[in-house]
């Protein structure tokens, strides 16, 4: 199966075309598209298909994802697939950035993996997160999308049970000295480099929920996936929806 992915959910974007057949990346691209994501994005999934070698025909599943990210952007990747998969006749999976994230952790199933991200640059030390857990190869998310200043995330994580913590993401550039400080018993690894959710990642998600239910998505109900209230919502009190 011809995986065709979107990932907008920050300002670095991306997309992929990934074949399940030998879980082969046949292409990936990323640019920056903050603000311009409209223009750029059709570019871009033109692009990676010409680099893959690929007509858009011969695709055979969208995969996107959902967020939690920019607002905008969210909705300009969403509203994108969810054409191309109308236009085409193609199914739709919906995929959750952070649980995407989660697939890069190198954890076995007694570990506790946070995926994690800046959600907002006037928060700086607040995150994006959720964790998850491994099961006889499985991704399993324990607790769902939430966002909060990253000493509380490490509050919470001084609670778990688990021995050993894996983060995998982008930490808030604070994070170093609560990182220093950390005086637990249990292990806690943290990411040498910066992860962001990717498009490919996003396909092998994709096709992970595509095995466990044989079923596409609806395109006209998926919506994207908001912690946070938008800044109209926040700045005057309204309530946004998202139809397409």
């Amino acid at each position: 199966m011809l995986i065709l992915s979107l990932e907008t959910s920050l300002e670095i974007v991306s997309c992929a075309l990934w074949d399940s057949e030998g879980k082969i990346l046949r292409s990936e691209l990323k640019t920056y598209a903050y603000q311009t994501l409209a223009q750029r994005l059709p570019i871009l999934v033109n692009s990676a298909l010409e680099s893959a070698e690929v007509n858009l025909k011969e695709v055979d599943l969208i995969a996107v994802s959902l967020g939690p990210g920019s607002f905008t952007s969210v909705r300009v990747g969403l509203a994108f697939a969810k054409g191309l998969s109308m236009a085409l006749g193609k199914p739709i999976i919906g995929v959750r950035a952070l649980e995407a994230l989660a697939l890069s952790a190198i954890a076995d199933e007694k570990s506790l993996i946070v995926a994690l991200y800046p959600s907002r640059p006037s928060r700086p030390m607040e995150v994006y997160a959720a964790f998850f857990r491994t099961r006889e190869g499985s991704l399993v998310r324990e607790v769902g999308e939430f966002a909060c200043d990253f000493s509380l995330l490490m509050s919470q994580l001084r609670e778990r049970n688990e021995e050993r913590i894996v983060l995998i993401g982008t930490l808030p550039s604070g994070a170093k000295n609560l990182l220093a400080n950390w005086s637990d018993k249990k292990e806690l690894l943290s990411p040498l480099t910066h992860h962001l959710p990717s498009a490919s990642t996003v396909a092998q998600r994709a096709w992970q929920i595509w095995l466990e239910r044989q079923e596409s998505d609806d395109p006209i109900s998926l919506s994207p996936l908001y912690v946070l209230p938008s800044s109209a919502e926040m700045r005057f009190g309204l309530t946004v929806s998202f139809k397409v």
